[in-house]
């Protein structure tokens, strides 16, 4: 019964031999003369022409030129469109490159490259796109390496076209509506009604969709997301992002308040990642860097989203060596912020988010920003920080915690926040725990960190270097704050010194529960730590709050 099998072994073996040998390599190139077969000598001079010409599993190589090609392209499963010549992210301006347009959208809607199922693009310059520079739906296994992308979505700066929904424009955000970006990909399982099918209908659902690598890329001078990325009813999705720079989004646009009528807040974020309705999403970021996404005006200039909706959904994010500065000093000082964590209007969301080696700069906001929005129900945050570097000296940036709580939904499962050799300085405090809603675990644990050295802009309300505060009339469960000696295992070694203000204080009007705060093997300024009623002082404490700082250290960790 078993002797069949090598047989049937060999056939399939053939059969792949025969599968790759049918492969074929085409050429197209802007400038080609016409009546090209494809060849390196004689190249197609239109990306209809190689579209219709190559099969699944071709090569498409993009030759150099001065020129680009108009029209966008549709590559298919296990397809490779590589462009020729040098590196297109560090060629000089003005010389010839690969690459590839759609100025209108009578052909893909304005997209530049629409991606298939194992595909890899890289080494292209996609310019002046209309709609998303690289789009794809459901394209499992995808690869996006080493391209680049400017100059997208830019129709005249207009913002009235831009914010309207798609079709009529392409709208800078609304959620749930039309996202796209430099590179946006779109990922949904098998359930009805996911996201994918408003946009892309005949792309089968993808239960998995393999590692997709978006790997080398630079982003810029373009309008509206720098990546976006949505999962959506089920799928269990795995991206992994490296060495990809963003930068000067959105720097033609107006004022939105400035329009007549004005318009609302406009969203300019460098990376956006969306889970919705019980997906999963392992997503790695390694060596990210953003810089200059917005103009002045009412935008929210946000580095690094992550958000959930709907039902359940599960997002799993490690990053690390993420860099966002504002050297414009740019932002609308409520949504401006280096990183947004959100959970909008879900159900028993989850968001694991583990973030070591920041460099965090200049939000108008918060540089880390926890928000809930919409009144989700049932949330988790189990979320990291590690060996970063959290500063803020935008004068008109908000006087706030530079990693910051702000609860506001029906109610949260569990809030829990570890911050391990980090140092945080400049404008407000290092951490802020607002939180007016009813909670069932809040824990924060700090260790071996700096918060030191704060200040406020002269008429600003002052603050102190960590402030919890939790109101009268919310319920809270277990309530931790483990600054050292604590039962979350902080070994303290904090620096609390040069803060006109405070360095802790916490607020608990909530009679029934206790917060307890562990503050011992810190630095103070070489004595213990001073409690007092009011500020000024080390620490202030009201209501339910235990203290406990049995131990101090007199010599400065830092030195």
């Amino acid at each position: 019964m078993l002797r069949p099998r090598p047989i049937v072994l060999v056939v399939l073996f053939l059969t792949f031999l025969a599968g790759a040998a049918d492969a074929a390599t085409w050429y197209v190139k802007a400038d080609a003369a016409p009546g090209g077969d494809g060849s390196r000598n004689r190249p197609f001079a239109t990306l209809e022409q190689v579209e219709k010409a190559s099969q699944p599993g071709d090569t498409i190589r993009v030759l150099p030129s001065t020129r680009p090609l108009d029209g966008g392209i549709q590559l298919k499963d296990n397809q490779r469109l590589v462009g020729d010549g040098d590196a297109v992210t560090k060629a000089p301006a003005g010389g010839a490159r690969p690459t590839i347009t759609n100025t209108t959208s009578a052909r893909y809607q304005g997209d530049g490259i629409r991606l298939a199922t194992n595909t890899v693009v890289e080494n292209i310059h996609v310019d002046r796109a209309s709609r998303a520079g690289i789009f794809g739906v459901n394209a499992s296994r995808a690869q996006i390496r080493n391209n680049l992308i400017t100059n997208n979505m830019i129709q005249g700066n207009d913002l009235r076209r831009l914010e309207q929904p798609w079709p009529k424009g392409f709208i800078l955000y609304e959620s749930q509506t039309n996202h796209f970006g430099g590179i946006t990909l779109l990922a949904c399982g098998p359930a009805a009604s996911s996201y994918c099918t408003m946009h892309a209908p005949e792309r089968p659902a993808a239960p998995t969709t393999g590692e997709m690598v978006i790997a080398g890329n630079v982003i810029r001078d373009s309008n509206l997301e720098g990546v976006m990325l949505i999962t959506d009813t089920g799928v269990a999705a795995t991206f992994t992002v490296n060495d990809t720079v963003v930068r000067d989004l959105s720097q033609g646009l107006p004022d939105p308040l400035a329009l007549t009528p004005p318009a609302d807040i406009v969203r300019s974020r460098a990376f956006t990642h969306i889970g919705l309705n019980r997906s999963r999403t392992d997503l790695a970021i390694n060596r990210l860097h953003a810089e200059n996404v917005a103009p002045p005006g009412r935008y929210a200039a946000d580095g690094l989203v992550l958000l959930t909706g709907g039902d359940s959904p599960v997002v799993n994010a490690k990053v690390s060596q993420f860099t966002m500065l504002n050297p414009k000093m740019t932002g609308e000082i409520n949504n401006g912020d280096s990183i947004e964590i959100q959970h909008r209007g879900s159900t028993n969301a989850v968001l694991n988010v583990d973030m070591s080696r920041l460099d965090l700069r200049d939000p108008a906001s918060a540089n880390i920003k926890i928000l809930e929005a919409s009144n989700p129900t049932g949330g988790s945050y189990n979320l990291t920080v590690s060996d970063s570097v959290l500063t803020n000296h935008n004068p008109a940036g908000g006087v706030d915690g530079q990693i910051r709580l702000s609860g506001a939904s029906n109610g949260t499962k569990a809030f829990t926040l570890v911050v391990r050799n980090t140092r945080f300085e400049g404008i407000g405090g290092a951490i802020g725990i607002l939180n007016p809603n009813n909670i069932e675990t809040l824990t924060v644990m700090v260790e071996n960190s700096s918060m030191s050295g704060f200040m406020q802009p002269p008429g600003a309300k002052p603050i102190a270097a960590v402030t919890w505060t939790h109101p009268a009339d919310k319920t809270i469960g277990k309530a931790i704050l483990d600054l050292g000696g604590g039962p979350l295992g902080s070994r303290g070694r904090n620096r609390f010194v040069n803060n006109p203000w405070l360095d802790v204080q916490v607020t608990n009007a909530n009679a029934k529960t206790v917060v307890q705060v562990d503050a011992s093997n810190n630095y103070w300024g070489g004595g213990a730590p001073a409690v007092t009623e009011a500020p000024p002082g080390d620490v202030v404490v009201s209501g339910g709050v235990k203290f406990n700082a049995p131990a101090h250290l007199t010599a400065d960790p830092a030195r």
